[in-house]
């Protein structure tokens, strides 16, 4: 019995130890569940983790198999997952309801090349379905490398929040995601260069609790029921399926039915029609409203009167009419804040009516054509942060108004025709009551005049100032300074302004960006700049300094990004090179190329033209693989043009070599630059032939120049397979045979080059210059480049016939065939190449007439046809009546103005009345003769056929004849 009892105590005892444990454990349960966050956690020794073992193991597999930068999951450690970043679980469960695998760091994702060299890559773990009771799951901004989106992730059928946005995921989008019934939040965002596509969307239809969706560049094409089953879900407040290739919607449309729907996102879609903008009319708790880039938008369609909206976006839609039309439609909703008219092109004036806009922050303006002045009822927009006017034609003045917008944080009106000074602008702003926001400043193409005021130097939050090609004029002084500790980039190039600042001056900013090219700066270089540390883009183009560089510069341009120093008189020796662009050209630098510039890997622009740099080309440039564009014309460089082996810039488009003194081969490394643009070898020693890799190799070829070298050989046929050539320049060099009728096939020079949105040429025709042989002189072609289409083949010992096929280039501007052996007639359709305004046959042996096409030639400016074998009238109609003699000279059977006048040939008075007598002779000798042989013919015809008559005949004859020997006897007697 005392036994029983001792093991029925020592079992009680047992018991009670459970129970107590069991006690402390439901104590730690209820205290995570009433008072602790999600990164709080209660372990008791003993008993464990606060998060499930299996989903544990099922963490760190999925960690296994992600892109890990800076050990971004290094709190991943340890027995409570619930603890690790970017994980939560349920406080009463233990189970994991959120993962957030976003990438960690934010970039642009526009940029995408950039972010592939540097995220790695990442796989989506299959242990990731072991998580069943997830609710967050965002994989967002990942690297997936263009693996298909999982379709195990339908299995997470607790899921409320999915975002799969940026994350590189390519092919179908599972159908079997309608298995997520409870989301409210579905973000499937695609990314440039993956090809995300639903063929049907119906299983959307099945989750009838979305709020936000967003399936922007996700190709839709197929899906035609899609506005049916967007419209099916009256929860969605956001939608966003920009760039999604919407496929058309016929009438009519279906009941509205989006009655939440506040912010739609359609931008970039083709198909988006008036009728559904008239659908969205009775959208009434809508606030924002992209319609960007549609292109089928009509200014008539984009009136829609939305009471409630905030956000207007209908930019980039091409929108032709009266901007008034817009402006005063949205005039009435006194809740619009957000206004983009970017990229379209309205015209007119902007209404007055545009100050009853007085809760709008954001206008956007900007690209299009509109006209009048800035109305002072802008001033009334108190609310405004962001004005934005650029590129239109408004004139007039700034209004004294706009300086009392002391909310304004960015003002942009650049390239307008906007004159007056900027004393009301400033002297405003800086006297606001509360410190003005002003924070960017861009009047860059203005007509703006007087001086600039030092109360801009009170403008503390300016960040940027952008003043540059404007009648500015007047000194700028540390005044102009004196509060601007924010300033970073500072603008004023092309103005008559004295920059007045002391070497030892230290500036209150640190800028990264500063041009003050073509102001005046003095003779010495400014020491201040060294104070810069920050900087990274110094423009001092044309300002007037001279002398050598100071010591402290070489090793301060070190770290800028973009050194231009060219126009001045700057001497001694080459700087080092900045990391990206480098232009010296324009000055009188001395000695060879530095040795430290085969490191300058980074370079990407370097521009060291007409200076004094001399000694051989060494191979400094075979590792810039990053290099665009190398100009060292007009330089005393010698030698060959290196060659480089197994490294070359690969990605090369601007390639000047011209006026130096190499000599050898063109190199053959050129034909792995497969980008040229643009390949000027001219005015060297070069030699051999031009080879045929040119036209096989470089197809994106604009500009080819050779010029004045010593080439021999025939011009290769394939040298037309390069459809992108504008400029074709192998004159003065040692050619010979006939020219390739194939000429005719160079595709860029059939229509003429388009001059439309010239004021966004490409970035590198803004470095380009190419010399051009045209009009009589030697041209240097540079911010038009992109224009010109010119061939010239003169100088050589070409022979032959001008191929017809010529005159199918329409686009032709410049066409100089002169001093060469070129024989035959000129082609007859010559005259239809319009745009030609510059042709030089000259020196040539051509025969026939000028063709009387040429008189349609309207844009002709110069022409020479002298020297050649040239006959007949020359034609006078036209452009043909404004040149002189020296176009014609040195034809010997050509007439007519500006030449002698051709020989007339005309009648004596009389000679019309002695042609008539001997008219009248001939006919009378010619009918004595007709008489007589057809008389002789009919008596001879008749002795034949009558036989008594010609017995009679021959008996008449011998009597006669016995008659007059009668007689003749008689008179000898006698």
């Amino acid at each position: 019995m005392a036994a029983g009892r001792t093991g029925g105590t020592k079992h009680a005892c047992f018991l009670s130890k459970r129970v107590m444990m069991l006690m402390v454990l439901l104590l730690v349960s209820g205290c995570r569940g009433h008072g602790f966050g999600d990164e709080d956690h209660v372990e008791v020794e003993g008993i464990g983790s606060s998060c499930m073992e299996s989903e544990r193991r099922a963490l760190l597999a999925i960690k296994s198999d992600m892109y890990d930068p800076d050990n971004w999951f290094s709190s991943w450690t340890g027995k409570d997952c619930c603890g690790w970043r970017g994980v939560a679980c349920d406080h009463t469960t233990g189970h994991v309801t959120k993962l957030d695998l976003r990438y960690p760091y934010t970039y642009d994702v526009r940029d995408i090349s950039d972010i592939m060299e540097t995220m790695g890559g990442s796989k989506v773990n299959p242990s990731l379905q072991e998580l069943k009771h997830l609710k967050y799951l965002d994989l967002s901004m990942n690297n997936f490398s263009g693996a298909p989106v999982p379709t195990m992730i339908a299995s997470l059928v607790h899921l409320e929040y999915l975002n799969l946005s940026y994350a590189m995921f390519d092919g179908l989008i599972p159908p079997q995601f309608e298995n997520l019934s409870n989301l409210h939040y579905f973000d499937l965002h695609g990314w440039y260069g993956y090809h995300l596509h639903v063929d049907d969307l119906d299983w959307l239809s099945r989750i009838p609790s979305l709020k936000y969706l967003d399936m922007s560049k996700v190709n839709l094409s197929k899906a035609t029921n899609w506005f049916y089953v967007i419209n099916s879900i009256p929860a969605l407040e956001v939608l966003r399926l920009s760039h999604a290739d919407l496929p058309y919607v016929p009438s009519p449309l279906p009941p509205f039915n989006l009655t939440a729907i506040a912010t739609l996102y359609l931008s970039g879609n083709s198909n988006v029609t008036s009728a559904m903008l008239r659908w969205l009319s009775n959208a009434t708790s809508l606030e924002k409203l992209v319609l960007s880039g549609c292109w089928s938008l009509t200014i008539e369609s984009a009136q829609v009167a939305l009471l409630n909206l905030k956000k207007l976006d209908l930019s980039d839609n091409s929108l032709e009419g009266e901007i008034l039309e817009i402006l005063n439609n949205v005039s009435s909703s006194s809740s619009l804040k957000h206004l983009d008219l970017r990229w379209n092109q309205l015209s007119g004036d902007i209404p007055e009516t545009i100050g009853d806009l007085q809760s709008l922050q954001f206008l956007y303006l900007g690209c299009n054509a509109i006209n009048g002045q800035i109305p002072k009822t802008i001033g009334r927009l108190h609310q405004l942060q962001v004005l934005g006017m650029s590129y239109n034609n408004l004139s007039g003045q700034i209004p004294m108004t706009m300086g009392g917008l002391c909310n304004l944080i960015n003002l942009s009106l650049s390239n307008n025709n906007i004159g007056g000074e900027l004393s009301n602008l400033f002297d405003g702003l800086s006297t606001c009551s509360h410190r003005a926001s002003l924070s960017s400043l861009i009047l860059e193409g203005n007509n703006l005049s007087g001086i600039i005021p030092t109360s801009m130097g009170q403008l503390s939050q300016l960040y940027t100032v952008d003043l540059s090609s404007n009648s500015l004029v007047g000194n700028i002084t540390e005044a102009h300074f004196s509060n601007l500790t924010n300033l970073s980039k500072f603008i004023i190039a092309s103005n008559s302004l004295n920059v007045i600042l002391p070497n030892d001056w230290l500036p209150p900013f640190s800028a990264s960006i500063i041009d003050m090219s073509f102001c005046h700066l003095g003779g010495k270089f400014p020491d201040w700049i060294q104070t810069q540390q920050q900087l990274q883009i110094l423009h001092l183009f044309g300002v007037g300094v001279s002398g050598s560089l100071p010591v402290w510069f070489s090793d301060f341009s070190k770290g800028l990004k973009y050194l231009n120093l060219s126009s001045n008189y700057l001497t001694g020796r080459l700087p080092s090179a900045p990391q990206f662009i480098l232009d010296l050209s324009n000055n009188s630098f001395v000695g060879p190329i530095p040795l430290g510039f085969a490191e300058a890997t980074n370079l990407s622009l370097l521009i060291l033209s007409y200076n004094h740099i001399n000694g051989s080309l060494s191979l400094f440039f075979c590792n810039m693989h990053l290099l665009r564009m190398l100009d060292l014309s007009n330089n005393h460089l010698i030698g060959e043009a290196p060659d480089c082996l197994n490294s070359f810039p690969t990605i090369l488009r601007s390639l000047h070599l011209n006026s130096n003194n190499l000599h050898g081969i063109i190199p053959s490394f050129l034909k792995h630059c497969k980008q040229l643009i643009t390949l000027d070898f001219g005015e060297n020693k070069l030699s051999g032939k031009i080879p045929t890799w040119i036209g096989r190799n470089l197809s994106s070829l604009k500009v080819l120049s050779l010029r004045s070298n010593l080439l021999y050989g025939t011009i290769p046929v394939n040298i037309v397979s390069l459809s992108s050539l504008q400029v074709l320049d192998l004159s003065s060099n040692n050619l010979f045979g006939s020219l390739p009728s194939s000429l005719g096939n160079l595709s860029a020079m059939v229509e003429k080059q388009n001059d439309t949105w010239s004021k966004f040429r490409p970035f590198i025709y803004q470095h380009e210059s190419i010399l051009i042989t045209t009009k009589g002189s030697n041209l240097n072609y540079t911010t038009i480049l992109w224009l010109v289409t010119c061939i010239d083949l003169s100088n050589n010992h070409l022979s032959g016939e001008i191929p017809k096929e010529l005159t199918k280039l329409l686009g032709l501007r410049f066409l100089n065939l002169s001093n060469n052996h070129l024989t035959g007639r000129i082609p007859e359709k010559m005259g239809d190449m319009k745009q030609l305004e510059s042709l030089d046959l000259s020196v040539n042996s051509l025969t026939g007439e000028i063709p009387s096409s040429f008189s349609s030639m309207h844009f002709l400016a110069r022409l020479n046809l002298s020297y050649n074998n040239l006959s007949g009238k020359i034609p006078t109609s036209g452009q043909l009546s404004t040149f002189d003699s020296w176009t014609y000279v040195g034809n010997k059977d050509l007439c007519g103005t500006p030449l002698p006048a051709c020989p007339v040939y005309r009648t004596p008075p009389d000679a019309r009345v002695k042609d008539d007598e001997q008219l009248e002779r001939l006919l009378e000798y010619t009918s004595i003769v007709v008489g007589f042989v057809v008389g002789f013919w009919l008596f001879i015809g008749t002795l034949i056929m009558k036989q008594t008559i010609r017995f009679a005949f021959f008996r008449r004859i011998d009597k006669t004849s016995d008659w007059i020997h009668v007689q003749n006897s008689i008179l000898q007697e006698i």
